[in-house]
């Protein structure tokens, strides 16, 4: 049996604003979905000792459709002492090289409230300002051709839609 393999990007967005953008995607494509909820064990560092936590997910799968079998999971961790950081696990049919769903990630990017990959001085300042999530969600992002805020929807239509 094939392991399932995960994307993950770190957001500056909440869980809730995550799914409700992909959702009101699959809206738009008039796929059905399925909602799912759950947990995940994380890592918390306490000084200088490792910590098992479990943390609430969020979750999306596309149950038709063009991307059939597309789930995505979203949870907050806190990795230190305070501030959380948003992450967003994508499992993808045909693996992210798949011109579908990168068009389906940027599409869903485009619709959050805000820029993704940017945090605000003062979420820096709570979660750490040497951390490296901040240049890893910005690399992430721009290997995904998401490189400018905002997003320009035209050039992110998936094919075989009725947009």
């Amino acid at each position: 049996m094939v392991a399932k393999r995960e994307f993950i990007l770190e957001v500056s967005t909440t869980p809730a604003q995550n799914i409700k953008a992909l959702r009101q995607q699959g809206e738009n494509m008039d796929w059905s979905m399925t909602r799912h909820e759950g947990s995940r064990m994380v890592d918390r560092f306490a000084i200088i000792m490792p910590m098992v936590q479990s943390a609430r997910t969020l979750g999306l799968s596309f149950d038709d459709g063009a991307l059939s079998g597309l789930e995505m999971h979203t949870w907050q961790e806190t990795t230190g002492s305070s501030g959380a950081v948003c992450k967003t696990a994508w499992t993808i049919p045909g693996g992210i090289e798949n011109p579908e769903a990168r068009k389906l990630i940027q599409q869903w990017a485009a619709q959050l409230p805000r820029c993704p990959w940017k945090w605000t001085f003062g979420e820096r300042s709570v979660v750490g300002f040497l951390l490296p999530v901040w240049r890893r969600s910005r690399r992430a992002f721009a290997k995904l051709g998401l490189d400018s805020w905002p997003v320009k929807s035209a050039d992110s239509v998936i094919p075989g839609s009725d947009d």
